[in-house]
């Protein structure tokens, strides 16, 4: 599992969230999660991919050690 598809089914953020946040429409986010990532546009997967990064470290700081 990759990080897009944590932070939709873990964390509960929304497609449309993380698609209004990158600046792309939400159904590029399905087509990432669906098809192989050689089949979604390289600028679509650049700003999914900047987006995850930025959420990922923003949630990593919130969460509480074990």
């Amino acid at each position: 599992m990759h990080w897009l598809e944590l932070l939709v089914s873990y964390y509960g953020i929304s497609k449309l969230t993380i698609a209004k946040m990158a600046g792309v429409e939400e159904n590029d986010i399905d087509r990432l999660l669906v098809n192989p990532p050689e089949k979604v546009e390289i600028e679509v997967k650049y700003k999914i991919a900047v987006t995850v990064m930025k959420l990922r470290f923003w949630i990593k700081d919130c969460e509480l050690p074990i």
